[in-house]
């Protein structure tokens, strides 16, 4: 007969150690994570059906007998969804990191994009980003928030800025991309003005959407740089140098000479002469206006 029978939980999580004692008065106990009872008696007892329910509810409650206690894996990897109303939505996975560029699935095109970081990875604030068919950033939107990295933050979908359906060509996450925080740092067009025999460096900044003039300091300067903030919708923004005398400054980048200057991602133009500078000129109408190399006589 068992005289008794009891179920003891044991210190790991995932271990209910069973034991009772039958009528030998000897102790015997069985780890469910290892699905083996072992015993050190021959004695055979037949064991009442009451106890014999219990002990079954006890196995069923911890694990089922034909598998043992496996740990959860980590949740250690940044999955981007891509979706629209009429596009099969397109998923990727990538490590924490280094950096990471794949092709989606499908180019789309997408409405929205959406960034879940495991609760693994060491970097929750990891971004990443998505470019269009030129390979140029996207500009995506959520809430107050327009940038062309996005996070995750438990706040779900980013929108493409205007809802616009857009072909996607590659997915980049990257730990160190950074939310653009700087208070019009992405929005504005930058002219800077150099001369670096004397030292000399200013900036002046322009917002896009019409024709600006602004009055700067003379100089004399030798360069000029454009910078078009990533969150500019023209990022083929050309600006205009004006002298002291009225006239357009020429400048050359490469093989390149005009009176008009852009970004494109490339250095600064340099001035054919020092020059005195009245004013900067940016507008959305202004076109690259190419000067042939002038040739000798």
């Amino acid at each position: 007969m068992v005289r008794s029978l009891r179920f003891e939980k044991a210190p790991h999580l995932h271990n209910l150690d069973l034991r009772y004692q039958l009528s030998d008065q000897k102790e015997y106990k069985g780890a469910v994570s290892q699905l083996t009872l072992t015993y050190t008696s021959n004695a055979v007892t037949t064991v009442p059906n009451i106890y014999t329910s219990v002990f079954l509810a006890a196995l069923a409650a911890t694990t089922t007998l034909a598998a043992p206690w496996v740990a959860p894996s980590h949740d250690n990897k940044l999955q981007v969804t891509l979706s629209g109303p009429d596009t099969t939505p397109a998923q990727k996975h990538f490590p924490g990191s280094p950096r990471t560029a794949k092709d989606p699935s499908s180019n789309g095109p997408f409405t929205f994009v959406e960034l879940h970081v495991g609760k693994d990875v060491p970097n929750q604030a990891t971004r990443c980003q998505i470019l269009d068919q030129a390979s140029k950033p996207i500009v995506i939107q959520r809430g107050n928030n327009t940038d062309i990295t996005f996070a995750d933050s438990g706040k779900g979908k980013w929108t493409i800025r205007g809802e616009e359906a857009t072909k996607v060509s590659q997915i980049i996450c990257d730990p160190a991309f950074r939310q653009i925080t700087a208070a019009g740092t992405g929005t504005e067009i930058r002219v800077q003005l150099s001369n670096q025999a004397t030292e000399l460096a200013i900036q002046t900044a322009f917002t896009e959407g019409s024709r600006q003039e602004k009055a700067v300091n003379p100089g004399p300067f030798t360069s000029v740089q454009i910078m078009v903030g990533a969150l500019v919708r023209k990022q083929d923004y050309w600006c205009q140098v004006v002298d002291k005398a009225g006239q357009a400054v020429v400048a050359a980048r490469n093989t390149n000479i005009d009176t008009t200057f852009s970004d494109a991602g490339k250095e600064e133009w340099t001035f054919k002469k020092e020059s005195e500078v009245s004013k900067v000129i940016c507008d959305p109408a202004f076109k690259a206006a190419p000067m042939a190399p002038a040739t000798s006589a």
